[in-house]
């Protein structure tokens, strides 16, 4: 879950940081467990594993998508100091919008056809899971690596 180069990674390994970024990942499961219980009713314990497995995934994913924001927002900020905390509340907040509204966008798209109608509620919310969670990772690392090369 270590991102990709960096200067604060030379400087001193910002575990504190990694540690805030997994946290709020964490918390940016509490709506999609709501919405998977609730909404698609995902109740069954034939498919818990599964479901736990997407969470734990997500969070993973979430956190690493943070974590190369808050690089690439440090080179943006010319801010290279660990204790500032502006870069991980800032890199937290962006990824969470953008995670939240791509899964609520994705899920409304597809909640239109038909065929996603059919499916069992696990897939339904794997597939929302991972779309939204492919946009984040592949924002996040285009954004970094546009940040890397205004450095290089």
């Amino acid at each position: 879950m270590m991102a990709s180069m960096n200067i604060q990674w030379r400087q001193g390994k910002p575990i504190g940081i990694l540690a805030i970024l997994t946290g709020f990942a964490i918390l940016t499961q509490i709506p999609m467990i709501y919405h998977a219980r609730e909404i698609l009713e995902v109740v069954s314990n034939k498919y818990l594993a599964a479901y736990i497995t997407m969470i734990v995934a997500a969070v993973f994913i979430i956190a690493n998508a943070k974590m190369l924001l808050f690089e690439a927002l440090l080179i943006r900020l010319r801010s290279f100091d660990i204790k500032d905390f502006r870069a991980p509340f800032l890199s937290a907040s962006i990824i969470t919008a953008i995670y939240f509204a791509a899964y609520y966008i994705v899920y409304a798209i597809l909640s239109g056809v038909e065929l996603f109608g059919y499916q069992n509620p696990v897939s339904q919310y794997a597939f929302c899971q991972m779309i939204s969670l492919l946009l984040v990772m592949i924002g996040s690392f285009w954004y970094n690596k546009r940040q890397m090369k205004t450095i290089s």
